[in-house]
């Protein structure tokens, strides 16, 4: 059994607020997240190799500069549909097998960042990273799973047999018969609505299951325990009992992570129109494609950061509002030098110390 984790007070290593300090602490682990950033990266380096292959292939010269790129008109769509069809297949397959091993990835780097960011000792970040992500993986795995079940209920809720049942049957009336395509509503607006209504209703669920998540291993990390489903109540009842202190940095991260992708995203859709021949205007060059690829793999790297600043913000919040176990120390009856063994100590026994 491992040791407990010795843990330091995140509060006060430095002043701010707890996501500006979660943020640059993240920030400043470099070695930690080029690492994340270049698993991920080589994974989708697995699914986009056969695409650049097979495009190479079927370009090569016979197309004029700017009439392929950057869409694919629907002319070459068509003249292609079946090595597309083809491709599309095999990625949907390939895809699936590494979007489970990213969720793996995952479950190993929440361990590397919360060991980094709890244990007392300093120096040889990347090595405690590495240590982390293995010590509380198979524990971590098991919170991944109750999530995914988590979420498999709430995807049921909102868009299975209960909504069907009590909303649009008992409540809007509609036939059972129209329930997949609502077209007896009386307007498209309605219809709009309500499937609006459930998204939203999906993605508010699915951003509070994802915090819960999180705080629930930090909990297990903080406190060294291992049982998911326990360490899953206690969490769920302090997210109720603290839900401002909890979700605020959080959210405000997700503010921050949101507005810099999208600008990104602007950015690339911006240089993307520049890739194709307009009246007048010459079709960008090699340059723009590999400006296209650094931005992206920035937006990469930031999403990287992020995740390592939530670990960062739930640590200091759980080590404010988790009350630490009261573990029986093991040391209290024995006598021992530093370092070497220990004897129990049994009733009536005597000692002292020769100087």
């Amino acid at each position: 059994m491992d040791a407990p984790l010795e843990t330091r007070n995140l509060e006060l290593e430095s002043s701010g607020s707890i996501f500006s300090r979660a943020l640059f602490s993240a920030m400043g682990r470099v070695p930690i997240w080029l690492v994340i950033w270049f698993s991920m990266f080589l994974l989708a380096l697995v699914v986009a190799l056969p695409w650049y292959t097979w495009i190479d292939d079927t370009v090569g010269n016979r197309y004029e500069a700017g009439m392929v790129s950057p869409f694919l008109d629907a002319i070459f769509r068509f003249d292609h549909r079946e090595g597309l069809s083809a491709l599309n297949a095999s990625t949907a397959q390939s895809g699936s097998v590494l979007a489970f091993l990213s969720m793996l990835i995952g479950v190993f780097v929440a361990g590397g960042w919360l060991q980094v960011l709890l244990e007392r000792t300093r120096g040889q970040s990347l090595r405690r990273f590495l240590f982390g992500g293995a010590r509380y993986f198979w524990r971590f795995l098991r919170v991944l799973v109750l999530t995914l079940l988590v979420l498999q209920l709430f995807g049921w809720l909102i868009y299975g047999a209960p909504f069907q049942d009590w909303i649009l049957g008992s409540w809007l009336g509609v036939p059972k018969s129209d329930w997949s395509q609502l077209e007896s509503l009386d307007s498209e607006g309605t219809m709009f609505a309500i499937r609006a209504t459930q998204d939203g209703l999906f993605a508010l669920t699915f951003a509070l299951t994802v915090t819960w998540a999180d705080y629930t291993r930090t909990r297990l990390a903080l406190q060294d325990t291992y049982s998911a489903v326990w360490g899953g109540l206690q969490t769920f009842f302090l997210l109720l009992r603290h839900p401002m202190k909890t979700l605020r940095p959080l959210v405000v991260l997700l503010l921050i992570e949101t507005l810099v992708i999208f600008s990104l995203g602007a950015l690339i859709t911006w240089l993307e129109g520049g890739l194709g021949a307009t009246e007048g205007a010459e079709p960008g060059g090699v340059g723009r494609v590999w400006l296209i690829a650094l931005v992206s793999q920035f937006v990469l790297m930031w999403r990287c950061i992020i995740r390592g600043a939530r670990y960062h913000a739930t640590a200091i919040v759980s080590q404010e509002v988790v009350r630490p176990l009261s573990r029986p120390d093991p040391w209290r009856e024995s006598i021992g030098g530093p370092g070497g063994p220990r004897y129990p100590l049994e009733e009536g026994d005597e000692y002292g110390v020769a100087l």
